[in-house]
C-alpha cells in the first residue's frame, strides 16, 4: 500500500496564541466601556476580583486585579449594575476570552461614559486611531515640549527622569491647565505653540490620575482634533495605567503614566553607551574579518604567475603583440599595395629583360644578315681591288652590250672613272 502522507495541523497552544494575538492587535478591545449586572462575585484572598458581567442575552467573565480593585469607591456585589472599563484578552490556559477590568463605577454615573463612547466611535470611524496615521517618535530628541501643569508631581517626575537618562535633551515647559472647563483651550493653544516652535522634536501631554470628570478635558473632540492635526509627534500620558482617554487613542503613542512617557521619549545614556560599545565591537569584528578576507585575497592574487614572473608574461605579451602586428600588417592595404608594387616591378624587370634579350637577338640577327648581305653585295668586291663598269646605269655583263664610241663608267672603291669605248675585243 502507498505510504500515507502525514497530516500536520496547528497545536491547540499555537491556535490559541494566534487568537490571543488577534485580540491584542485590536485597538478597540484595548479599552472598552461595558455596562451590565454583576453575578457570581468572588473576592480572592489575594485581593483580585472574579465575577461575571451579564445582561439579558450574554455574559462575559471579568477579572479585576488587586491594584485596579483598590480604586473602587463602593463595595460591589451580585446584582449591582455597573460600568466597567477594561480590555478584552484571551486567557490561554483556560482557552477563553475575558474582560480585564481597569475601573468600575456604579451605573448612576453613566452620562459621561456615554458621551465618551459616542465620541470614541465617531473618531474611530473618521480614522483618527489608525496606526497608519501615527507619526514615529524621534530616536534622539534634542528638544522636548512638556504640556502639563507647571507645579506638581508630574512635571517633577518628567524632568527628573528625562534629565537623568539623557544629558543632551532640552526641556521646554508649556504651562497647561489640565482640569476644569477652560482646560481644553489651554491644551489646544499649547499644542499649537509647540508646533510653531521649529526646535521642538516631540511633545509630551501629561497629567496625573483622577476621576472621569477630572480627565474630561482630554476627552473633548477639539483636543482630539488638535492632537490629530499636530505636525510634531505627541505622547499622551494621562492619569494612571488603567485610565484611557480619547487623547490616548488619538496621540501617536500612549504612555501608561507620565513616568512611562519620560522613559519612552529618551533612551538611557548608559543603555546608549552599552549599545555603542556593542556596535563598536561588532564594527571592529567586521573590520578585522573583512581585513582577514582581503589579506587572503591579496595573498591569492600575489601567488599568481603574473606576480611571480611578470617579465615572462610581459615577454609573452610582447611576442603576441608582434604576431598580431605582423598579422595586421599582412591585412594592411599599404602592405598589399607594396606587394602589388613589388610584383609589378618584378614583371616590369622581366619584361625589360625579355625586351632586351629579344632586342639583342634582333641586333645579332641584323648583324648576321648584314654580313650575309655584304657578302651578296656586288659592290663588296670593290674592296678587294675589283671594279664594275656601267653603261646607261646598268652593269656591263657582255661585251655585246656596248658599242664603239659608247660612254661607259667604271666604278672603283675610291670613285668612278668615265671613258669612251674605242675598241672592243672578245
Amino acid at each position: 500500500m502507498p505510504e500515507e502522507l502525514e497530516i500536520k495541523g496547528f497545536s491547540v497552544t499555537t491556535l490559541t496564541h494566534k487568537i490571543k494575538e488577534m485580540f491584542d492587535d485590536n485597538l478597540f478591545l484595548q479599552s472598552v466601556l461595558v455596562e451590565g449586572e454583576i453575578s457570581n462575585f468572588k473576592r480572592n484572598t489575594s485581593g483580585h476580583l472574579y465575577f461575571t458581567l451579564k445582561d439579558e442575552n450574554a455574559q462575559i467573565p471579568v477579572v479585576m486585579f488587586k491594584s485596579a480593585a483598590s480604586t473602587i469607591t463602593f463595595s460591589p456585589k451580585d446584582g449591582d449594575k455597573v460600568y466597567i472599563r477594561g480590555s478584552v484578552q484571551v486567557y490561554e490556559q483556560g482557552g477563553k476570552y475575558q474582560l480585564y477590568a481597569y475601573s468600575m463605577k456604579e451605573k448612576g454615573i453613566g452620562d459621561l461614559y456615554q458621551r465618551y463612547e459616542a465620541l470614541k466611535k465617531k473618531l474611530e470611524d473618521m480614522g483618527f486611531f489608525e496606526k497608519e496615521t501615527k507619526k514615529p517618535l524621534p530616536k534622539f530628541p534634542k528638544n522636548i515640549a512638556l504640556l502639563t501643569s507647571k507645579t506638581g508631581a508630574v512635571i517633577e517626575d518628567l524632568k527628573t527622569i528625562i534629565l537623568k537618562r539623557s544629558r543632551f535633551s532640552n526641556l521646554t515647559l508649556y504651562p497647561t491647565k489640565v482640569q476644569g472647563e477652560d482646560a481644553k483651550y489651554s491644551i489646544i493653544e499649547n499644542i499649537k505653540k509647540a508646533n510653531d516652535n521649529p526646535e521642538i522634536d516631540v511633545i509630551i501631554l501629561a497629567r496625573g490620575g483622577g476621576s472621569i470628570e477630572d480627565l474630561w478635558p482630554f476627552n473633548e473632540e477639539e483636543v482630539a482634533i488638535a492632537i490629530h492635526n499636530s505636525k510634531k509627534p505627541i505622547i499622551s500620558a494621562i492619569g494612571h495605567e488603567t485610565d484611557f482617554t480619547i487623547a490616548d487613542f488619538t496621540a501617536d503613542l500612549r504612555a501608561a503614566t507620565p513616568s512611562d512617557a519620560a522613559l519612552i521619549v529618551v533612551r538611557d545614556s548608559i543603555d546608549l553607551k552599552n549599545e555603542l560599545d556593542a556596535l563598536t565591537l561588532r564594527l571592529n569584528k567586521t573590520f578585522y574579518n573583512d581585513l582577514k578576507i582581503l589579506n587572503q585575497r591579496l595573498s591569492n592574487i600575489l601567488s599568481l604567475n603574473v606576480f611571480k614572473n611578470p617579465t615572462r608574461l610581459l615577454n609573452d605579451k610582447k611576442q603576441l603583440l608582434d604576431n598580431l602586428k605582423d598579422r595586421l600588417d599582412l591585412l594592411s592595404p599599404k602592405t598589399k599595395l607594396q606587394k602589388e608594387k613589388e610584383s609589378l616591378d618584378k614583371n616590369i624587370l622581366l619584361l625589360n629583360n625579355s625586351y632586351n634579350n629579344l632586342l639583342n637577338k634582333l641586333k645579332h640577327s641584323h648583324v648576321l644578315l648584314n654580313e650575309k648581305l655584304a657578302l651578296l653585295n656586288p659592290l663588296s668586291v670593290l674592296d678587294k681591288g675589283y671594279s664594275i663598269t656601267y653603261h646607261n646605269n646598268e652593269s656591263i655583263k657582255s661585251i655585246d652590250s656596248v658599242q664603239i664610241g659608247d660612254k661607259i663608267e667604271t666604278k672603283l672603291k675610291e670613285g668612278i672613272i668615265t671613258s669612251i669605248v674605242e675598241s672592243k675585243e672578245k
